[in-house]
């Protein structure tokens, strides 16, 4: 059995069924999707959906003594294993998003001074003594001076006790600046033995003005491992030293980008896991690395598309079967 953690925030999410800006004024809910996503529980109930075998996922975090609170904890109960106390007069982050038609979104939080920003490292290291792999994101570092911290030392104690991390940038430009987010991404990626981000955000955050290809070699200097970089309707590349794998996209209508990402990561490290920990990932024999890499980025393509395809984070996340199944279809055309 592989155990995969993580930690981070997760919110109540209102997506408007409008088009146009959020209006706190339109108060039928009828006009709303309301439910739960964060990057990092949407990752371990994506693993989940897709069915792979001999992997128990973990998601820890904090959530306030309040509705939005118990809707959080509701939403994973049974489908992950939860360690999320409830932390008295703290509120539960809000995420309110817009959306502008054709997948252009944006959104605005209520999420400064959440409960899960009093996360703290004591809580995550019991979950760790027999973790395979803690996968992070560049999100949790940027909601306070305490859950940065918890980030450290959570990636120290993974250096320490030889646990894989996974690190997914999902740089967001609502809690920090690409100055900032830079500055602690480069701190990170050393520790990472897969490290994924998108091309248009490293642009964002970096600023190098390279080709996608051109950050992978960058980063994987760094890291000494595995880089993903994501490129949208192109699909995405990766670079492990001596294997280059490129996986086109798919033409698709997109109707909802939220969780596509989380879809990717997922479907990516799920297949991985399901043939080996990820310690012995780049242990293995180049050519079948090269093969897993490249299998495990076509499910991971094909779970970021049907995503896409759909409204909401991890509602569309589809099985391994239908995963298959989509990408035999794209195959036959």
């Amino acid at each position: 059995m592989r155990k995969f953690v993580t930690f981070g925030e997760t919110m109540v999410t209102y997506n408007p069924r409008y088009i146009g800006p959020y209006d706190e004024s339109r108060s039928d809910m009828r006009e709303y999707e309301v439910y739960c996503a964060g990057t990092e529980s949407n990752v371990v109930l994506d693993i989940e959906r897709l069915g792979i075998n001999g992997v128990q996922t973990v998601w820890i975090s904090r959530v306030g003594d309040d509705k939005e609170g118990e809707m959080v904890l509701e939403s994973l109960r049974g489908r992950t294993m939860v360690a999320a106390p409830k932390l008295e007069n703290t509120h539960t982050g809000i995420c309110y998003m817009s959306n502008f038609g054709r997948g252009q979104i944006s959104k605005t939080y209520r999420r400064k001074g959440s409960a899960a920003s009093h996360l703290t490292f004591e809580e995550i290291e019991p979950h760790l003594t027999d973790a395979d792999v803690l996968h992070i994101t560049g999100i949790t570092p940027a909601l306070s001076c305490t859950t940065r911290k918890t980030t450290f030392d959570a990636l120290n104690y993974a250096e320490k006790k030889h646990i894989p991390v996974s690190f997914d940038g999902n740089y967001r430009e609502a809690i920090w600046t690409p100055g900032e987010a830079s500055a602690i991404f480069d701190r990170i990626i050393p520790y990472s033995t897969v490290f994924k981000v998108g091309h248009d955000e490293a642009e964002t955050v970096w600023k190098f003005g390279w080709t996608a290809i051109e950050y992978a070699h960058y980063f994987q200097e760094i890291n000494q491992a595995l880089v993903i970089v994501t490129m949208g309707s192109e699909g995405a590349l990766a670079f492990d030293g001596e294997n280059t794998v490129h996986q086109p996209g798919y033409e698709i209508e997109v109707l909802d980008p939220v969780g596509a990402g989380d879809a990717f990561i997922a479907g990516f490290l799920g297949l991985v896991l399901q043939e080996h920990r990820l310690t012995d990932f780049l242990l293995i024999d180049r050519s079948e690395r090269a093969s897993l890499v490249a299998a495990s980025m076509r499910v991971a393509n094909a779970c970021g598309a049907i995503v896409c395809m759909t409204r909401g984070d991890v509602e569309p996340m589809p099985t391994m079967t239908e995963a298959v199944t989509f990408l035999r279809e794209q195959e036959a055309c």
